[in-house]
């Protein structure tokens, strides 16, 4: 029996049987999710742009289920440091970017980086993949508490006296050295040069924290000015090393920290408004005393009538200036009238 469907729509119907069997098969995803690792390990200087995850799929089925493979990374501030690329049938993870374990601990998020996962998604089917950084011996040790200079050499300074003999106190803070890396070796201290010659005829190191000992007094004839170069050794392999620098003064006496004398300049400008207080209270005071006692001793002395003198109107006040020098009473008017006085005019 001769069938009357076209030919045409036959071959369109057998065409769409074989895609839609290579649409992201869940047997296809889960395969794929079997074949992921459990974990990895990466150095810092592991090399870039090469895959640290690599599976190879169905070639039928690849092209239609690749699409739908997603990675996270955690921390999220990994994330720039992967990419995924596919090849034919072939889906690879690649580093593409150095992890730097002190970088992120030092400018991103304050954190040691040891470990990290990815997180690895295929339809319905999800796995997670442990990564392992490690922190490679790539720094040397660092001196912190140093001034704050163009110069690449750290930077310590310190001053003393003649007598005495012990450990200096270095500015801006103590002679403090620590590894590089996160992951750090311990350090120990050296003087490696100095000047005068003989140096260490009058100081020592610390090989443990640092500390250096002023170990003898110094005369005048002594150098009163060193400088000695100090070297900090990580205990490791490389052995890596830095150096600073530090400057002593010696004085003849106990050399004055200006940040323990001086003064508050606050209490200062209460002690002198106080003071002015005081003193102006203290003014006034003296002047109205004064003025009271003036008063007391003014005189007013009574002129007695006399029909051949004329009428006083108004006779001057005596000071007591001049009632403790004469002891009588001065008038500002004439004392003679017609001749004679004020008391031969009485009579």
């Amino acid at each position: 029996m001769r069938s009357n469907v076209p030919v045409g729509i036959i071959l369109i119907g057998f065409y769409w049987f074989v895609l839609t069997q290579s649409i992201a098969d869940p047997k296809d995803c889960s395969s794929f999710i079997q074949h992921l690792p459990k974990n990895i390990t990466i150095r810092e200087s592991s090399p870039l742009n090469i895959s640290i995850i690599e599976i190879r799929l169905n070639a039928t089925a690849a092209p239609s289920f690749i699409n739908d493979i997603y990675y996270y990374i955690h921390p999220d501030c990994l994330s720039n440091h992967f990419k995924s690329v596919q090849e034919g049938n072939k889906w690879s993870l690649f580093l593409q970017k150095a992890i730097d374990v002190e970088y992120i601990y030092l400018v991103e998020n304050k954190f040691v980086l040891k470990d990290f996962q990815i997180e690895i998604k295929c339809g319905s089917y999800d796995s997670i993949v442990n990564g392992t950084v490690i922190d490679e011996d790539d720094n040397g040790p660092i001196f912190a508490n140093t001034k704050s200079t163009n110069c690449t050499i750290s930077g310590y300074s310190a001053n003393s006296y003649r007598e005495y003999t012990g450990q200096l106190e270095t500015s801006p803070g103590g002679i403090e050295a620590a590894d590089g890396d996160v992951t750090g070796n311990n350090v120990t201290y050296s003087f490696l040069y100095g000047e005068p010659f003989g140096f260490k005829d009058y100081f020592i190191i610390n090989p443990q924290h640092g500390h250096v000992n002023k170990t003898r007094e110094i005369t005048e004839e002594d150098p009163h000015n060193f400088m000695m170069i100090i070297q900090a050794t990580e205990n490791s392999t490389l052995g890596r090393t830095k150096i600073a620098v530090l400057e002593v003064g010696v004085y003849e006496n106990i050399p004055v920290v200006s940040s323990q004398v001086e003064a508050n300049q606050a209490v200062l400008l209460v002690l002198q408004v106080l003071s002015g207080i005081i003193i102006m209270v203290f003014t006034f005071a003296f002047a109205y005393i004064v003025h009271h006692r003036i008063k007391k001793h003014v005189v007013s002395p009574k002129i007695p009538e006399s029909v051949n003198t004329s009428k006083f109107d108004s006779m001057e006040a005596v000071t007591e200036d001049s009632f403790i020098l004469e002891n009588t009473i001065v008038l500002t008017e004439s004392n003679q009238i017609n001749g004679g006085t004020i008391k031969d005019s009485k009579e």
